[in-house]
């Protein structure tokens, strides 16, 4: 794979600018460094005037413009693959050049052949670690930096006087032995330098690479993480090519049994087939090499029932019963297809805007839901569990998991009509096993007992029958149930009425999800054997 392709991400590439302009930083701090360490070497020597007055202490000072360049340009600007290398490869060669041309100084007190490859074989390595770039990139630009740079230290031991090294005790060696040798011990360590940082090129933009294959499936980026379901992880991501927003929810990896990988694959199938304008829509399917499934779905901007209900407490009834008759009609559709979603509760509607339409409602996660027209091998085996969250559980889920119809999903609607309405639930209680005996045994109280808001006998009536203990109590279906919210005498919730709400709660919301509050287990999904109690 190529740079080109490897970086077409924009967010990859925004990634290779900053690196590089990190790279260009570094660079110059390197070179402001050594130029220092020069200055205080060539103190022992000479004074600074002298040094100030060499033509190597400027051509050091200008090989430090370059990365400095480097870094201003990158930092700011949006620039393509090419060019961002362009800017790269010229920054450092422009450096190297002025590091060979400070090498070429013929004052061996200086040190500043020592110098020069030390600068350079750091600059290399610098650039391998913090350079997105391939092994062979490396390689070739190592060897470009050091042929020019093995060719000056030859020039350098050739004309070099080498008079002080003799005072010291070196045996005398003619010019062309010691230019012949140093040549090669500069060939041999640059070598190692150059195998060295192509190696660490290597590693690095693999796991790079690794990572980034990590956060992609498919045609899809994986971007932050949104939350998590009875099943899954949801992330927000965006197809590689339609550019399209979209949410990805994968099987969360410490999940691995049968059960639940059928569960995952047999949600995406169903879920698939609905189309009312209420459900989230599903885009794609697919599985990883590895194993994992995942599936694309629409992203949905806005907030769940739950965050809605934190944000601002008991809701107005013509809200409510907006909710409550679009959730029916989307469960409709589902029932119709055989479907029931087994996990109706707050946290799985959500409150979305669309077309610029605001308070459209959303109904999302059928990782529960049961095909009434198949019982396969799957269910056969798991006829004594009940899954579901235990502060919508009806009492046929608790009692008898393979007796639940599409008036199961009534019963939890209904009691999400509670929650909205009086901002708690149907019934609280301590552990799981409290809250079910409520709801197998307990009469819900009155809304106009424990609400602060005003609500119209004939909507409390709807939802006590949808909280019937006896399922043929309740409304047969979702269409029944949704014709009866419609002849309720309430005003509309109108788009003036949502814009305000979420002009006042929307940045509370927004707030909220920087910290999201853990869950208890009774708000939990759930799944219990019953044959192990």
């Amino acid at each position: 794979m190529n740079s080109s392709t490897y970086f077409s991400n924009p967010e990859a590439r925004a990634f290779l600018q900053r690196r590089v302009a990190t790279f260009g930083l570094i660079g110059a701090i390197l070179g402001g460094t050594a130029l220092t360490f020069r200055v205080v070497m060539g103190l022992l020597f000479s004074t600074l005037e002298e040094q100030v007055g060499d033509p190597g202490f400027w051509i050091h000072a200008a090989a430090i413009l370059p990365m400095l360049a480097v870094w201003a340009i990158c930092r700011r600007g949006d620039y393509s693959v090419n060019q961002i290398h362009g800017i790269e490869n010229t920054g450092i060669f422009l450096t190297s050049l002025g590091y060979v041309g400070m090498g070429l100084d013929i004052r061996p007190e200086v040190g500043a052949d020592t110098i020069t490859a030390f600068i350079l074989a750091l600059l290399l390595f610098a650039r391998s670690v913090f350079v997105p770039s391939s092994a062979r990139r490396t390689l070739v630009l190592g060897v470009s930096i050091g042929i020019p740079l093995v060719a000056a230290m030859y020039w350098h031991y050739l004309h070099v006087d080498l008079s002080i090294w003799k005072s010291f005790g070196y045996p005398a060696r003619s010019d062309e032995r010691v230019a012949a040798s140093q040549a090669v011990i500069t060939v041999m360590w640059w070598t190692l330098t150059v195998g060295l940082s192509a190696l660490a090129s290597r590693v690095i933009y693999r796991l790079r690479k690794e990572v980034r294959d990590i956060q992609s499936l498919g045609q899809y980026s994986l971007d932050q993480k949104l939350g998590e379901g009875a099943m899954g992880v949801v992330y927000q991501a965006k197809h590689g090519m339609l550019k399209r927003p979209t949410a990805i929810k994968l099987l969360r990896p410490e999940i691995t049994d049968r059960d639940s990988l059928e569960r995952f694959r047999r949600e995406v199938q169903l879920t698939a087939k609905l189309t009312h304008p209420n459900t989230v829509t599903i885009y794609d399917y697919g599985r990883t090499p590895d194993g994992m499934f995942y599936y694309a779905m629409e992203l949905l901007s806005g907030a769940t029932l739950t965050q809605v209900v934190n944000a601002s407490g008991e809701q107005p009834v013509e809200r409510v019963v907006r909710i409550l008759r679009d959730a029916a009609l989307a469960l409709n559709e589902a029932h119709q297809f055989g479907l029931i979603h087994r996990d109706i509760k707050p946290s799985n509607i959500m409150l979305t805007r669309q077309g610029g339409v605001p308070d459209v409602t959303k109904l999302l996660d059928f990782g529960l839901v049961k095909n009434l027209g198949q019982i396969d091998d799957l269910e056969r085996t798991n006829t004594l569990s009940i899954k579901g969250t235990p502060h919508y559980l009806s009492p046929e889920a608790i009692q008898n998991p393979q007796g639940i119809d599409a008036r199961t999903d009534l019963y939890a609607l209904g009691a999400v009509g509670y929650y909205l309405l009086a901002g708690r639930h149907v019934f609280e209680g301590k552990t799981i096993m409290e809250v079910c005996l409520h709801h197998l045994n307990t009469k819900p109280l009155s809304l106009a007992e424990i609400g602060s808001i005003d609500v119209p006998p004939e909507l409390e009536q709807l939802i006590f029958a949808c909280l019937e203990k006896e399922q043929a109590n309740r409304p047969a279906s979702g269409q029944e149930l949704a014709d009866a919210l419609d002849r309720l005498e309430v005003a509309q919730w109108t788009r003036m009425d949502a814009e305000a709400w979420w002009d006042v709660f929307g940045p509370e919301i927004d707030r909220a999800r920087e910290a999201l509050r853990p869950t208890s287990p009774t708000e939990q999904t759930v799944a219990v054997d019953l044959e192990e109690r």
